[in-house]
């Protein structure tokens, strides 16, 4: 009994020395040569997408409105977006769309076409007011960093396996941005914009599971006002040939006109 024991003891033993030396480690993060090299791969990437559409689940959390649904996106940058958002039986929640300069907001629920200038105000109607028009629209695609010329800050965070690099104006921060190391894909994004706390936060994740460097699962955050935005992808294209009307919001018959303000 003492022998059988001993000898099952012995094959457990060998099949797992065997299975763990069957399992190679962990590649180690690819490093950079250089701040400049970084930069040159994340600028490449950004200067290749003029426009996109998507599809995907898009859940909006704030204290005043929470809706969730199926989103349809249509993007052409520098400024022009249209966003479609339908409930789980396909009516329409929310349209809106902007061409940078005007704001269409389309609530069947009230009947209503909202339309007026696009200040920070009547954007908030999908883009929190803290963030930017051209900044929401490369959040979307993960066309990062926003801030211009190289970082006052670099570094490498070995235990992460990633860099982080951050941009100043006149002494203030104004960006930092964390990219992996492994891909060299933006991770996290954080505007200051000069202001002693982050104006807003965002998290991308899964870089090419839909599309070559293009995030399929993005999460944008603001404190003042409290939003969150959580978009998860489901089919995404990059620089598709778009029409005007594909990125123009035409309301239905019968539909209320309502001035919105500045």
């Amino acid at each position: 009994m003492k022998l059988r024991t001993f000898s099952w003891l012995a094959l457990v033993a060998l099949l797992w020395s065997a299975g763990c030396r069957a399992l190679p480690p962990a590649p180690p993060p690819v490093a950079v040569v250089s701040q400049e090299e970084l930069l040159a791969r994340l600028q490449a990437r950004q200067e290749r997408v003029q426009s996109f559409q998507a599809k995907g689940r898009i859940t909006f959390l704030s204290p005043q409105q929470n809706y969730s649904g199926t989103a349809w996106l249509t993007g052409q940058l520098p400024a022009s977006l249209k966003v479609d958002v339908l409930d789980f039986l396909g009516r329409t929640i929310l349209s809106f769309a902007t061409d940078g300069a005007e704001v269409k907001v389309l609530s069947p629920g009230e009947n209503k076409l909202f339309q007026g200038p696009a200040t920070p105000r009547n954007l908030a109607a999908f883009i929190p007011p803290t963030v930017s028009l051209p900044q929401a629209l490369r959040l979307l695609v993960g066309a990062l960093p926003l801030s211009q010329g190289p970082p006052q800050n670099f570094e490498y965070e070995a235990a992460a396996g990633r860099y982080r690099l951050e941009w100043r104006q006149g002494g203030a921060l104004t960006e930092r941005l964390w990219v992996a190391a492994q891909g060299l894909y933006p991770l996290q994004e954080e505007w200051f914009g000069g202001a002693p706390e982050p104006q807003f936060t965002a998290e991308l994740a899964n870089f090419g599971a839909l599309a070559p460097d293009l995030p399929e699962k993005i999460t944008l955050k603001t404190s003042t006002p409290k939003m969150e935005m959580r978009l998860v992808y489901r089919d995404l294209k990059l620089n598709p040939p778009l029409t005007p009307v594909e990125l123009t919001l035409t309301p239905p018959p019968g539909v209320v006109q309502v001035p919105m303000g500045r």
